[in-house]
């Protein structure tokens, strides 16, 4: 026993001050901390309280602390599922039950659509799809609604708006400016 010590001491000798506390430092460090997983009876995974429940006992622990498990459990060797949990009632703020206190209207939702007042931008999305824009109003001398959109390189537009505000389906078809329009 005594070369092993005499060793180390001879070791520690040869090393700083402040290296000898800092080692000794460690040591203290691992012996308080082997001592602890000791005395907590486990692995870190089954840390207990002092009483020795486990931390993360559930709330319906108190029958195995009174006299163990209930008569269906020593038969079955399960537990029995538990009934219906009411949920807590919700927390009122104090601040709320003040006189004169009122409650504010709900916020619109972040992702609910946008109404915008049709023709804002200058388009009647009546006729095809989402990106044609077919003009809210045509130009000054306009008499051909149809011939007009067909040199701007718009073909026959199908009514998604339900309403031909501009009279461009003629016949009925649910298409504008189509063959008999």
């Amino acid at each position: 026993m005594s070369r092993w010590y005499g060793a180390l001491t001879t070791w520690l000798r040869a090393r700083s001050r402040r290296q000898r506390y800092g080692i000794v430092a460690v040591a203290v460090a691992l012996l308080l901390g082997l001592g602890g997983l000791v005395v907590a009876g486990g692995s870190e995974t089954d840390i207990l309280w002092f009483d020795g429940r486990p931390v993360a006992a559930p709330a319906d622990e108190p029958e195995q602390e009174l006299g163990g498990a209930t008569e269906p459990e020593r038969e079955s060797g399960q537990r029995q599922p538990a009934g219906a949990v009411e949920p807590p009632p919700p927390y009122v703020q104090p601040f709320a039950e003040q006189p004169g206190a009122k409650p504010r209207a709900p916020l619109p939702s972040p992702t609910a659509g946008v109404e915008i007042e049709e023709g804002t931008d200058g388009c009647d999305h009546a006729y095809g799809d989402r990106d044609v824009c077919v003009p809210w109003e045509f130009p000054a001398g306009v008499t051909d609604k149809c011939g007009w959109l067909r040199e701007r390189g718009f073909g026959p537009l199908k009514i998604t708006g339900g309403r031909d505000r501009h009279g461009l389906d003629r016949n009925g078809d649910g298409t504008a400016c189509g063959d008999g329009d």
